[in-house]
């Protein structure tokens, strides 16, 4: 059996732009900027909160620069 990776959506931008994005966390929802670092089946991911590879998901996007 073949597992083949699949990307989930289509968005432009490149590692090392910088992004900002609304996350929701327990204290509401929190606006940041960060530097992309990398990618998840299409979407960025960047350093947040304690995570490395945070994933950002389309509707949180405020900005890409």
């Amino acid at each position: 059996m073949l597992l083949t990776t699949k990307k989930l959506y289509t968005m432009e931008f490149k590692q090392g732009q910088k992004i900002t994005f609304k996350s929701h966390t327990r204290n509401g929802n929190v606006k940041a900027t960060r530097i992309i670092n990398g990618t998840f089946n299409g979407l960025p991911t960047v350093r947040f909160n304690g995570w490395v590879n945070f994933v950002i998901r389309q509707n949180e996007i405020i900005k890409i620069n």
